[in-house]
């Protein structure tokens, strides 16, 4: 029975890959990642004479989204914290975004996680699973 060799792949973010590791990473045969790679569809970069592939490109490439941005852009609401109601276990956050005005309830806990204070630029997360309520003028 013949030996397959294992191929140990870099983990993490900024994981850099052998060609070998990277087809691999890919799911494709080693010529056609090779002939991608010489075609210019697979984005790369050349150390000491040899191909490098970063994860992060990779996984561009293949339209995966990166760590930490699992979120469009159309749900953030950046702006800037223009008042904050404190209670023992509730905080209220008002962000000022552009005309509009936001208002948040968070826990106590989470307010002081995250250091806010009045004046800070601060990001609104809109999530599908809550309900806005609008007034037509």
């Amino acid at each position: 029975m013949a030996k397959r060799s294992l191929i140990t792949m870099p983990q993490g973010p900024d994981a850099v890959f052998t060609a070998r590791e990277a087809a691999k990473y890919l799911r494709l045969a080693l010529p056609t990642f090779y002939r991608y790679l010489w075609e210019g569809k697979i984005p790369t970069s050349k150390i000491g004479g040899r191909y490098r592939f970063k994860k992060a490109m990779l996984d561009r490439w293949l339209g995966k989204k990166p760590e930490g941005e699992e979120v469009s852009g159309r749900n953030k609401l950046v702006g800037i914290v223009s008042a904050i109601k404190r209670d023992v276990i509730m905080a209220q956050v008002n962000l000022d975004v552009g005309e509009n005005k936001i208002t948040a309830v968070i826990t106590r806990d989470a307010l002081d996680a995250l250091g806010l204070k009045v004046g800070d630029r601060a990001v609104a997360l809109v999530k599908a699973t809550e309900v806005m309520v609008i007034k037509e003028m």
